[in-house]
């Protein structure tokens, strides 16, 4: 096996490969493959035709470890113990021994704390000292700033064995993030904890839309048509923020609101799920795409919302569990959050909630979009990797099966319930995890993505004057990215 240094945890003894296929191969829905019998074409049996994507990966016995290494929060995709009943960690466990039994590898994984500057320093170091101690590391939005733009990353387009057109490659990345054919980061299925839950939503009160007299039934049946707009939320919205303690203010502690929100999320995931973009890649050059009056127009309807219908909008750090608790507490109807927090905060709520996608703009919009923060994971190689030909073959590998085998179970891993219990929110959570938004001008920092969020925490109706002297320092900031990367191998 090959030698590196590193702080790691081994993965625990394997499982008997026939019997994982066997368990694995149960549960799939409807958004992943499910052909798994004989294909006929011209009356013979043609088996290509209905292979799965990771049965069709060509496989071979590498005889070495794999080195990876991430962040303590991030160490669910990957470090597993064994089967414990857990959907998730299950299904990667299974992963995990099925891809080091075809390809006689190693799982090996280091994680050296929750600080985002680890894994960057880490790669820095890897690459400065002409090292191979890591195959894969974990990246982040910070990563694409401080080292894809610095030289420090493989172009992964010219790895043959992946494949980045795949569906078990977020292509919403891969086109925004890629800049002159070079891609330095990548999501996906690879990464379902910590970045496919890092996907936007809205969630809702049942039992608080009875007791105000609004239809859960309608509320769903338009969301399913395509119909949920911001003016609909408008519409559901309306003076329902309340003073129920009858003391003349609102209290977070106390009274009732139409939404909850916290501000380093909210804004972003509503301007990015109303259609609003910054920066798009056009022949792979980035390019300042947006109108003054596109932002404007999402802006005075968010305005409307969080500011006219008194949302309970936390702007200070030490309130942002304060969100969570308004909701789960039964005193907020909507609230704005991501597929992971829905986990971590809602499965023990008493009352029933829905889940939904972030509002369109307009009915005219095309598909429910799903804003990505910068906590999302993102799998990157260091350009003094010795091979990374083996590093791509098995990310390929870990990816396309979580594609057939984990993905389509998104809906028990976000909420810990059978799909039954809810066919809808779990109809909405299949849409939600693949129409992702990434802005490059977001994950390259410019600060006119934080308009939208500025604006509304001072509670400024106006935004025409911040975009003029944003699209200023952008278009400047956009030179020198692309000054950068011409630099890039």
């Amino acid at each position: 096996m090959k030698n590196k240094r590193f702080l790691s945890l081994a993965l625990a003894v394997l499982m008997a490969l026939s019997l994982l296929l066997t368990v694995a191969s149960c549960g799939e829905a409807d958004n992943g493959p499910t052909d798994t019998g004989k294909g006929t074409q011209n009356g013979t049996t043609d088996e290509s035709a209905t292979e799965s994507p990771y049965q069709q990966l060509e496989k071979e016995n590498y005889d070495r470890d794999c080195v990876i290494m991430t962040r303590d929060d991030c160490v669910d995709d990957f470090v597993v113990d064994g089967m414990k009943g857990d959907v998730l960690g299950d299904s990667l466990y299974e992963r995990n021994t099925v891809v080091a039994e075809d390809y006689g590898v190693d799982f090996v994984f280091s994680y050296q704390g929750n600080s985002y500057n680890v894994v960057n320093e880490a790669v820095k170091q890897q690459v400065s000292g002409g090292l191979d101690d890591y195959d894969v590391f974990i990246g982040h939005k910070h990563s694409y700033a401080g080292l894809a733009l610095n030289n420090y990353l493989v172009d992964m387009n010219k790895i043959t064995t992946m494949d980045l057109s795949g569906a078990w490659w977020d292509q919403g990345c891969y086109n925004n993030l890629t800049v002159n054919g070079k891609t330095y980061v990548m999501t996906g299925d690879i990464l379902p904890d910590s970045s496919m839950r890092i996907s936007s939503c809205m969630v809702f009160n049942k039992d608080m839309m009875a007791e105000l007299n609004k239809s859960v039934d309608d509320l769903n049946a338009t969301a399913r048509a395509g119909g949920f707009t911001l003016d609909v939320l408008m519409t559901y919205a309306k003076d329902v923020t309340f003073d129920l303690n009858g003391d003349s203010k609102l209290n977070y502690q106390d009274d009732r609101y139409c939404l909850t929100g916290w501000k380093m999320a909210a804004p972003y995931a509503m301007y990015y799920g109303a259609g609003g973009m910054f920066v798009t890649i056009v022949d792979g050059v980035p390019e300042l795409n947006y109108t003054d009056e596109q932002v404007t127009g999402i802006y005075e309807k968010l305005h409307s919302l969080i500011v006219g219908e008194n949302a309970y909008y936390v702007t200070q750090e030490h309130l942002y569990d304060t969100m969570f608790d308004v909701f789960t507490e039964g005193r907020a109807l909507f609230s704005t959050m991501t597929l992971r927090l829905i986990s971590q905060y809602l499965t023990e709520m008493e009352d029933a909630y829905g889940i939904l996608p972030e509002p369109k703009y307009d009915t005219y919009q095309k598909e429910y979009l799903s804003f990505v923060n910068g906590s999302t994971s993102l799998v990157m190689i260091a350009k003094t990797e010795s091979d990374p030909e083996f590093v791509g073959a098995i990310m390929e590998a870990m990816a396309t099966y979580n594609y057939e085998h984990v993905t389509p179970n998104m809906f028990q891993v976000v909420t810990k319930l059978q799909a039954a219990q809810d066919p809808i929110s779990a109809e909405m959570v299949d849409l939600i995890i693949r129409n992702r938004v990434f802005d490059l001008g977001y994950f390259a920092d410019l600060s006119v993505t934080n308009l939208v969020r500025d604006q509304l925490e001072t509670g400024r109706a106006e935004i025409a004057s911040q975009l003029k002297s944003g699209r200023q320092s952008a278009g400047r900031a956009l030179t020198l990215l692309l000054k950068n990367i011409d630099k890039c191998d």
